[in-house]
C-alpha cells in the first residue's frame, strides 16, 4: 500500500514537470521554465559539485544544461521516461563535454561504477549525491525495495532478506540487477 502511494506521488509529480516542459516547448512559457529551473537546478548543481567540479563551474554547467532544456523541450518524449531523467541526461552530457574540453581524463564506466558500488550508510548517501535520485524510482519495484532497505535503511543483506521475506541470494541478485539497470539508465538506455 505504501509503495503504491509513493508510485502515485511520483507519477503526479512527473506529470507536473511534463506539463511544464510542454508549455516551454509550445509557448516558451517562462513561468513553467522557472518552475523547472527552481526544482531541478539545485539538484543538477549538486550533481556537478559531487563530481569534483568547483561551484563556479557547476553554476556555468547548470546554466548550459537549462539553456538546452529551453531549446530542446520539444524533443522530450513523455512515453519514454521521466522529466528528471531527461534533464539529468542533458546534465550528464554537459559534464562529459566539459571533461573532454578540459582534457580531463575520465573513464565513464569507472565513474558510474564508483558512484554505485560504495558501502552503505552515510558515505553512500553523501557520495551518491543527487545523481541516483533521478534514476532510483525507475528501477523495477523489487529492485528499488532492496536498494532502499540495504543502502538507505542500512539493513544488512540478511536483514533485508528477512524483512522482504526473500532469500539472501535473491537480495544479492536484485542488487546486482539494480546496479546493472542503473548503469544502463545513466548511459541513456533501458
Amino acid at each position: 500500500m505504501e509503495q503504491t502511494t509513493v508510485d502515485q506521488d511520483r507519477r503526479v509529480q512527473n506529470q507536473k514537470w511534463i506539463e511544464c516542459l510542454v508549455k516551454v516547448a509550445k509557448t516558451q512559457d517562462q513561468s513553467a521554465f522557472q518552475s523547472l529551473f527552481n526544482h531541478f537546478g539545485p539538484k543538477v548543481k549538486s550533481f556537478y559539485v559531487a563530481h569534483h567540479l568547483s561551484p563556479q563551474i557547476a553554476e556555468e554547467l547548470v546554466q548550459e544544461t537549462f539553456i538546452s532544456v529551453w531549446r530542446y523541450a520539444n524533443y522530450f518524449e513523455s512515453n519514454k521516461g521521466q522529466v528528471s531523467t531527461w534533464i539529468y541526461t542533458i546534465a550528464r552530457n554537459k559534464k562529459l563535454d566539459y571533461f573532454r574540453k578540459t582534457n580531463r581524463q575520465i573513464n565513464t564506466t569507472e565513474l558510474i561504477s564508483d558512484d554505485i558500488a560504495v558501502e552503505p550508510g552515510e558515505q553512500y548517501t553523501t557520495r551518491i549525491g543527487e545523481e541516483l535520485t533521478f534514476f532510483l524510482p525507475q528501477l523495477p519495484d523489487e529492485q528499488y525495495e532492496v536498494i532502499k532497505k540495504v543502502y538507505f535503511e542500512q539493513l544488512s543483506h540478511q536483514k533485508a532478506a528477512d524483512t522482504l521475506n526473500i532469500t539472501l541470494g535473491t537480495v544479492k541478485g536484485r542488487i546486482r540487477s539494480a546496479v546493472n539497470n542503473l548503469n544502463k539508465l545513466m548511459r541513456g538506455g533501458l
